[in-house]
């Protein structure tokens, strides 16, 4: 295993130190990370599908589908806006919740190239 693997310095949106102190090593960390990316992969497109059916209930159920992970292996403030976004969009489907729910979108696709980039260091 890689000794820079610990170092989360170039992550922005994975919480590695978290990650690690809560699941034990950078062994459980990968072994989690590899599904939860193909898991985000898909649930992305999901809501990308879902809002352009304007179909927030069903955004609202893809959200909270994340909300078991991202505590995990995200930074608080970032699991916080999901937590908060999935609530709110239960029952607003107003323009500016469209668009916050849209800009949640980067920071997850950026959560998916990091974890990719902590597997690749991993060797995972």
């Amino acid at each position: 295993m890689n000794e820079n693997a610990g170092d989360s310095a170039p992550f922005q949106v994975l919480n590695l130190a978290g990650a690690m102190e809560f699941l034990g090593d950078a062994q459980a960390v990968s072994e989690l990370l590899q599904p939860l990316v193909i898991s985000l992969t898909k649930d992305i497109g999901e809501v990308e599908r879902l809002l352009g059916q304007a179909d927030m209930p069903g955004v609202a159920r893809t959200l909270h589908s994340l909300k078991g992970f991202i505590p995990v292996f995200c930074h608080a403030e970032f699991a916080a806006q999901l937590v908060d976004l999935e609530k709110r969009s239960r029952s607003d489907a107003s323009p500016q919740m469209v668009e916050q729910v849209q800009a949640l979108l980067q920071p997850l696709r950026q959560l998916v190239q990091e974890s990719n980039s902590f597997l690749q260091q991993a060797g995972g």
